[in-house]
């Protein structure tokens, strides 16, 4: 018929301390003596219909333990790191801090007076003056409100409003042929009063890259060609450093362009979470350089050996092909795919909240907890008198075509698309209801809520919209939302339909019309 609430015990005082119509209850106002750390306090609670049918306390009593007061400061702030990225910005960042419990937030203090107090470890502080410096220092606070002691300032200074400062020059640069047709260049980074965005490379004297980093692949060179080599930095207000000093480097005779045979005897075995892969090695008229994993199509590794483990896979069918590559860039056709699966062997956990409701004299109610599961709970397996009954997607079933007068032992668990199941939950018992009388109905209707409100009245006929009683002269059944209506005769259809009066004798008018056929 429906859960309308819930009672709930206080194990220790042995009384009812609160009726609620939710499934969680704060219990405040204790005496002080139980707010001592190590105060244990038992509670139990019993759900209730309208009628109301009670449940049975939960079992066993579950214990909450008075915790001490959080009086422990998180660690201090380490590596804080600061850089002004404009005349007018400095961004800081920082290790995390640890904490008994747990870090809910930093304080940020510039020059003293705190700015901000950011919960993650890094804060942009905009609206800086040009050419100024300032000084910071970090705290961590938990949610108790202890604070750490502040980390050791570190300061910066913001840029000039105009930036008409060149990087410095490059320095360490080397170059390498890259076969017959490239070169692959790098150098150690250049410095800037703001900030250095990227480099300049020259061949010959002539510009031909602009790359952001401290390397880069020179493609389409003449085969056993000399080529020399500059690079300078440039800033965001477009500065740029002196060149480097120059590099030369001479290109391979004829290109190679053949490329590695394919590689052969490509096994993979599955672990928990993984794949370990090996392979014969390829040949190659010059050198094989390294090998190219592909899982799925797409590239994950360049290995130079011939083996790889693939990690940090999730539940799952994984296919590999490997192919070889020489110093060339020739890459070979890949191998045979090979394919493993990562299956799922974790159960869901077990359901709880389990409960029964007698549902008439031949059903039963049954609703509980959603389980959870690494991949997913797909459905659920009810278990009467220890015997599958049922597997439902959802979390709840009505069980019909019971007995009278009858106790039944539910149990519920839950399954994923593996297969895995959970262990059993609790078992809750359930007696079915006595049979009604022969030449009876079964009537039950949604309580009215409503000021003064008194009662019902049941109508009944044989024809449909026509009752036996005038509207006002209805059985009255009392302020209850069931009825059985008993002597009916053998063979008719009676139809059925439901009032409510208030204390001044105002009513209703007719419910929804039902019927029953009496055998």
């Amino acid at each position: 018929m429906g859960v309308t609430g819930y009672l709930v015990y206080n194990a220790d005082t042995g009384s009812v301390i609160a009726t609620t119509t939710t499934t969680s209850f704060t219990h405040s106002g204790l005496v002080p003596g139980s707010l001592v750390p190590g105060t244990t306090h038992n509670y139990r609670v019993s759900a209730f219909d309208a009628v109301p049918n009670h449940s049975p306390w939960t079992d066993p009593p579950v214990s909450v333990t008075m915790l001490p007061p959080d009086t422990t400061a998180p660690s201090t702030p380490t590596e804080i790191l600061v850089s002004a990225v404009s005349s007018s910005q400095i961004n800081l960042s920082w290790a995390p801090s640890t904490d008994n419990v747990k870090v809910t937030r930093y304080i940020v203090r510039r020059d003293g007076v705190r700015v901000a107090t950011p919960v993650s470890t890094s804060y942009a502080d905009t609206g800086l003056s040009a050419a100024t410096t300032y000084s910071y220092t970090v705290a961590a606070r938990d949610a108790a409100g202890n604070i750490s002691p502040y980390s050791t300032s570190v300061s910066v200074t913001t840029a000039s409003a105009a930036d008409t400062t060149a990087p410095s020059a490059p320095t360490g640069l080397t170059a390498a042929a890259a076969g017959s047709s490239g070169a692959n260049m790098s150098w150690s980074a250049s410095t800037d009063d703001v900030g250095v965005t990227g480099y300049i490379v020259r061949r010959n004297g002539v510009q031909v890259g602009t790359p952001v980093s401290t390397s880069y692949a020179d493609a389409g060179l003449s085969a056993a060609t000399t080529y020399s080599y500059t690079v300078a930095a440039s800033d965001a207000a477009g500065n740029i450093s002196s060149d480097s000093t120059s590099v030369s480097v001479t290109t391979a005779g004829a290109a190679d362009t053949t490329p590695p045979t394919t590689p052969t005897g490509l096994t993979a075995a599955a672990g928990s979470s993984g794949a370990n892969l090996s392979w014969s090695a390829s040949t190659d008229n010059v050198g094989v350089t390294g090998y190219i994993v592909r899982r799925n199509g797409a590239q994950v590794a360049t290995p130079v050996s011939t083996s790889y483990a693939d990690t940090g896979l999730s539940i799952g069918t994984y296919s590999y092909t490997v192919a070889a590559r020489d110093a060339a860039g020739n890459i070979s056709p890949n191998s045979t795919s090979v394919s493993i699966t990562i299956a799922d062997t974790t159960p869901p956990s077990v359901p709880t909240g389990l409960t029964a409701a007698a549902a008439g004299s031949s059903g039963a109610n049954l609703s509980w907890s959603a389980s959870t599961d690494n991949v997913g709970v797909t459905g659920y397996i009810v278990r009467r008198n220890g015997v599958q009954i049922a597997t439902p997607g959802s979390r709840s079933y009505a069980d019909t075509g019971l007995s009278a007068a009858t106790t039944y032992s539910y149990t519920v668990a839950a399954r994923d698309a593996a297969g895995n199941t959970s262990p059993n939950s609790a078992s809750v018992n359930v007696a079915t209801l006595s049979a009604p009388p022969s030449n009876s109905a079964d009537l039950a209707w949604d309580a009215v809520t409503g000021p003064n409100l008194s009662g019902y009245r049941v109508y009944f006929g044989t024809a449909p919209g026509t009752y036996l009683q005038p509207l006002g002269q209805g059985i009255s059944v009392g302020n209850v939302t069931t009825y059985t209506m008993i002597g009916l005769a053998s063979g008719t259809r009676y139809y059925f339909a439901v009032t409510d009066f208030d204390i001044l004798g105002n009513e209703s008018s007719y419910s929804n019309e039902v019927f029953k056929d009496i055998p």
